[in-house]
């Protein structure tokens, strides 16, 4: 049993690894939980939403790969990491993914580029989370975000 100790002392210390924090123009007070989210609320995503992955839409800005949904006006947008399967189970033995978080906050960093460049103000940013997981970003607009976003469709 002492043999055993230090592997479940170790096990345990991995399980808490730290994800990184959200990015810092998300208020902590505004965040979303990811379970909570549909299509449908807290925001009308009529563009490229999933009930079951989010965003569907894959861009790829310079060379960096992203997932956005929108709504209707294109002033709301939803940002993801693309690769949320393979980058959430990247952190073997972790019950959250400093990998996966990493990503999420890379992407809204690559999409938040494109809006800056265009001229899309950005009026607020929420931190989709769960089980410690950064698993995206909501971004509510002063215009249509999501137009400038569709050139970097991949096909």
């Amino acid at each position: 049993m002492n043999r055993l100790l230090p592997g479940f002392v170790a096990a345990g210390l991995a399980a808490c690894a730290t994800t990184p924090p959200p990015v810092a123009d998300a208020g902590a007070a505004d965040e979303l939980s990811t379970l909570s989210l549909s299509c449908k609320k807290p925001y009308a995503l009529t563009q490229d939403c999933s009930g079951l992955s989010g965003a569907k839409r894959r861009i790829a800005i310079d060379g960096f790969d992203v997932k956005v949904a929108g709504s209707a006006a294109g002033d709301v947008v939803l940002v993801m990491d693309a690769k949320l399967m393979a980058n959430t189970f990247s952190d073997f033995l972790t019950l959250n993914s400093p990998g996966h978080s990493r990503a999420a906050n890379d992407s809204y960093t690559a999409v938040r580029q494109v809006l800056d460049k265009t001229g899309v103000e950005v009026r607020r940013v929420r931190v989709l989370r769960s089980l410690g997981n950064i698993d995206g970003y909501v971004l509510e607009l002063g215009g249509n975000g999501y137009a400038a976003l569709l050139p970097f469709t991949r096909e």
